[in-house]
């Protein structure tokens, strides 16, 4: 019997009472204090057309919903747009080129705002690098004179010479005549000047002075030639074997140095003002629990127009012989700004010519100001112009101020505003 009448009940309510006024249960309300604030805005209408508050409240202009502030409403109720309650527009937060939002609301879009502080940015860059032989430490071996190879030792391209080690051994018969006549012109006792000419001719034809030497000391010819490295390093290139035949203008092995070493970048242009500010550290992921520095950093004179970077060159000390080339690297420019006024970046509203931050005044509106942004770094913008140090600008919150206050209607003021003080 129970069940007879609650079914015959519900069939006599009005289906708006089960489901909310056509919205269904499961409909979305909009937060309180926006739902009360809407309900007690009653339209009333003034001599000016304006929506008078009873009690002397503030006026109302109209109603909207935030999402779409360029559709207006003359009374309070539901958005067709979202499920969400209009809002009010009063008549004062119209007024000169601040925008002011009911606190509230402010609140309720978790609207955040930092100050603006002087000082100085710090700037930290990690750039990607290379270890390179040192183009300065390079040698290419002849043998500066003709003849043919007597031995060679056991070298291979990449094995690392010491500087004065043997390569290999060369007979020179050409030689063999010119120190006769010269030994001969000595134990005759010719005059002292044609003994110069003829020594200096042997030094010409490519006899090292070591060699000329062991001529004077042991009176006998010397043919046989030692090639040695001029440098300690690396060989990279070797084409030598026993037997072959040698001219004096052949290169028989290509030795590059290894100390120092050099370690190149591309610095992209917006950096290079740190390159010169203090020692550069240079990381090797092969060694990562050692910290390089640089001795010197030198910027080359040209920059790569595709990619916008200056290639830099840094020489480090690789006594031991730990920095090879073709080691990846990284260096680290570390440098400071001068003082200057800093914003944090995330407030910062670009516009494509010109950038902007929102200022919250000390009524509470919030006004926009154009700057000039000279650099950012660590989340922070030094900026130029505009501000004043201990303003607050906005940091968070800003999309949901333009939609709410119709944040660009009063940058079209405040550009108005801009052309008429040009």
């Amino acid at each position: 019997m129970r069940s007879k009448i609650f079914f015959l009940i519900l069939l006599l309510l009005p289906v708006g009472v089960i489901f909310g006024g056509g919205g269904g249960v499961f409909r979305r309300t909009a937060p309180p204090d926006l739902a009360v604030r809407a309900a007690q805005a009653a339209p009333a209408y003034g001599h000016d057309g304006a929506h008078a508050a009873p009690g002397g409240e503030r006026k109302v202009l109209y109603w909207y919903d935030p999402m779409y502030p360029d559709r207006r409403f003359d009374k309070p109720g539901k958005s067709p747009f979202m499920d969400m309650d209009l809002v009010p527009r009063y008549a004062e937060d119209g007024a000169g080129a601040g925008i002011r939002i009911d606190p509230a609301q402010t609140q309720n879009m978790a609207v955040r705002t930092e100050k603006v502080k002087r000082g100085r940015l710090v700037f930290t860059r990690d750039i990607p690098a290379d270890v390179e032989f040192n183009a300065y430490r390079l040698a290419r071996v002849q043998p500066r004179a003709d003849g043919f190879v007597e031995k060679t030792y056991d070298l291979a391209v990449g094995d690392t010479v010491e500087a004065g080690q043997a390569l290999v051994e060369i007979t020179v018969p050409a030689w063999a005549a010119d120190q006769s006549e010269y030994l001969l012109l000595r134990s005759q006792r010719a005059a002292p000047e044609i003994v110069r000419g003829v020594r200096e001719r042997l030094r010409l034809s490519g006899m090292p002075e070591e060699m000329l030497k062991i001529v004077d000391q042991t009176g006998r010819v010397q043919t046989g030639l030692t090639v040695k490295a001029p440098l300690g390093g690396v060989v990279t290139a070797l084409d030598v074997y026993p037997g072959m035949n040698v001219d004096k203008s052949m290169t028989l092995a290509t030795i590059q140095g290894t100390n120092p070493a050099w370690v190149t970048a591309d610095v992209p242009e917006r950096d290079i003002h740190l390159v010169g500010g203090g020692r550069i550290r240079v990381a090797i992921p092969a060694y990562p629990d050692r910290a390089f520095f640089a001795e010197s950093a030198t910027l080359l004179p040209k920059a790569d127009p595709a990619t916008r970077t200056v290639p830099l060159r840094l020489t480090l000390n690789n006594a031991e012989g730990l920095l090879k080339p073709g080691l990846t690297a990284s260096i680290r420019l570390r440098g400071e700004s001068d003082a200057s006024l800093l914003i944090p970046t995330q407030s910062l509203i670009d516009l494509g010519g010109e950038q902007r931050v929102v200022v919250r005044a000390a009524d509470g509106a919030f006004v926009p100001k154009r700057v000039r942004v000279l650099r950012s770094s660590r989340n922070e913008t030094a900026v130029l112009g505009g501000l004043e140090e201990g303003e607050d600008v906005v940091v968070s919150g800003l999309f949901l101020i333009d939609s709410e206050a119709n944040l660009r209607g009063a940058l079209d003021r405040m550009r108005a505003t801009d052309g008429e003080a040009e």
